[in-house]
């Protein structure tokens, strides 16, 4: 018998079970009892909550093999331990089928040659599962004092696993990250290959596995593997305090990583402006164990606004944590309220878009939810670059995108999505360009603030329809004798060659640059 769990095979070798006999299910010898039911009813089976050890004397089956057949299939269905039947007057013999039915459900069926107390069989099983409730207890107490010592001194978390194999005697199999699986011990490899093809039903007792949550988001999980004998309760408490232990030391281990961080920022500053040296760069690499030879870049400015009750370390860690789960290796810079990301993209560069998209989802899910911190934080993305020392150019149009988010924020994160847009900042840092602008469509402006007219805007939905003047009218929702109205005074003020390709194209730019400047104006 298990410290801490009771099988069938148990109690067969239990006093009260010298007359008993195992007719069926021998594979299923080692299914867990969790207490003792007597069921002398079709009905009782439906109430059953799991792992019951079922006796009766078969007074409900007695005369009713389709009854007796639908009464195994209630009890397998509701993962009974197995089903003890006194045979007497109610019942003399087992039918064949309902021996082989045991047999092929691995449900183990057994039978007493003679009448037993079956109030003391319950009270002795009972009694032993009370008696090892209290054991267990205690034992998960010492456990997890002696686990929470022992995080303490620990230099990996494979120290942490292995305490937990010691402890059980299990295979543990610990995935994070999306990596490999690592075993401890790396003995029973193969057969948890083969697990995964194996039946459900066979997995669900000798498989187990607990998710390491950092920060309410996914970082990998742990597993027991047991394919001698079927994982009990105590295997899933034990397992659920070691997970904890382990999400705390990870915990720390950020914290320390975050702080180291702040000792890089001497390169992390030089690569940025562009004077670190590649040789510079590749030790940098190696000394953080990432992917010197990645070749994909970009960098991700997240600009905080804060209180003073914001945590902003708290924030970095969950950022990261959820930029790594997404497929980028993050070095961060923290520099005037702004968060600077440098992102080695490790998957493929089709999906880098959605996939920053999915993790600033998941960071705005996150603090809606769970308000851990009060920030206000705006996001944007620079140029996509295939170089290490081409992140100085990444970094200037991620700044550029944060300027242009920050007067117009519904627009992309993205510096690709945004052309116009940055080709307008570039003017707008030229005065005498921006005069220009301003003298070109300056009579529009000045007669729909003399006149209450809306000129500047039917110009620009007349251009946006290509000139088409039935449409222009639609959209404007006004009859066509007004937009001719209109169109006759734009061409009086701008000139009758105003859709000309050159001055088309022209004014479309002054008009977004116009709008834009308004929009600056209202925040």
């Amino acid at each position: 018998m298990n410290d801490f769990s009771l099988t069938v095979s148990d109690v067969m070798t239990k006093k009260l079970f010298n007359s008993a006999q195992l007719i069926g299910g021998a594979k299923g010898q080692l299914n867990v009892i969790k207490w003792v039911h007597i069921v002398e009813s079709m009905e009782a089976a439906k109430l059953l909550k799991g792992n019951e050890l079922i006796l009766t004397t078969g007074i409900h089956l007695k005369d009713n093999n389709e009854g007796f057949k639908q009464f195994i299939h209630q009890l397998i269905a509701s993962k009974a331990a197995g089903l003890c039947i006194e045979l007497g007057s109610s019942i003399q013999k087992i039918p064949n089928f309902i021996q082989q039915m045991a047999t092929d459900y691995q449900f183990p069926l057994i039978i007493f040659q003679k009448e037993v107390a079956f109030v003391e069989i319950t009270q002795d099983i009972h009694s032993m599962l009370i008696n090892q409730q209290y054991g267990m207890i205690k034992n998960l107490e010492d456990y997890a004092q002696q686990l929470n010592k022992y995080t303490l001194t620990v230099n990996n978390y494979e120290q942490i696993l292995m305490h937990l194999y010691k402890h059980l005697r299990l295979q543990v199999i610990f995935t994070f990250n999306g990596q490999k699986p690592i075993f401890i011990p790396n003995i029973y490899q193969d057969k948890y290959e083969m697990m995964h093809q194996a039946n459900p039903d066979y997995v669900e007792k000798h498989f187990i596995h607990c998710d390491v949550n950092i920060f309410n988001q996914y970082y990998g999980e742990v597993c027991l593997f047991s394919p001698e004998r079927v994982i009990n309760e105590y295997d899933a408490l034990i397992l659920d305090r070691t997970v904890i232990a382990l999400s705390q030391y990870l915990l720390r281990e950020l914290y320390a990583e975050e702080k180291k961080g702040m000792e890089d920022r001497e390169i992390l500053e030089k690569w940025l402006n562009g004077i670190a040296t590649t040789e510079e760069l590749t030790h940098f690499m190696q000394d953080h164990h990432a992917s010197s030879t990645s070749n994909h870049w970009l960098v991700m400015i997240h600009q905080i606004q804060k209180s003073k009750s914001s945590d902003v370390t708290y924030y970095k860690l969950f950022a990261r944590n959820v930029l790594e789960k997404f497929g980028f290796y993050p070095f961060i810079l923290e520099k005037n309220q702004q968060l600077i990301f440098i992102l080695a993209n490790l998957r493929e560069q089709e999906t880098y878009k959605l996939r920053i998209q999915q993790a600033i989802a998941q960071i705005h899910d996150n603090n809606m939810k769970y308000k851990y911190a009060d920030l206000n934080i705006l996001f944007a993305v620079g140029k996509y670059v295939t170089h290490l020392q081409a992140v100085k150019n990444s970094y200037t149009t991620a700044k550029d995108t944060l300027e242009i988010r920050w007067k117009s924020q519904e627009l992309s994160y993205f510096y690709e999505d945004l052309h116009l847009h940055h080709l307008i900042l570039q003017l707008q840092k030229n005065p005498s360009i921006m005069d220009m602008v301003a003298e070109y469509i300056y009579p529009l402006i000045e007669y729909d603030l003399k006149h209450n007219s809306k000129l500047v805007e039917t110009l620009k939905v007349y251009l946006q329809t290509n000139g088409l003047k039935k449409e222009t009218s639609e959209r404007l929702f006004i009859v066509r004798q007004t937009l001719y109205h209109r169109l006759e005074k734009i061409e009086q003020l701008l000139g009758h060659d105003f859709m000309k390709p050159e001055k088309r194209l022209a004014l479309e730019l002054m008009l977004v640059a116009n709008e834009w400047s308004l929009g600056v104006q209202q925040q």
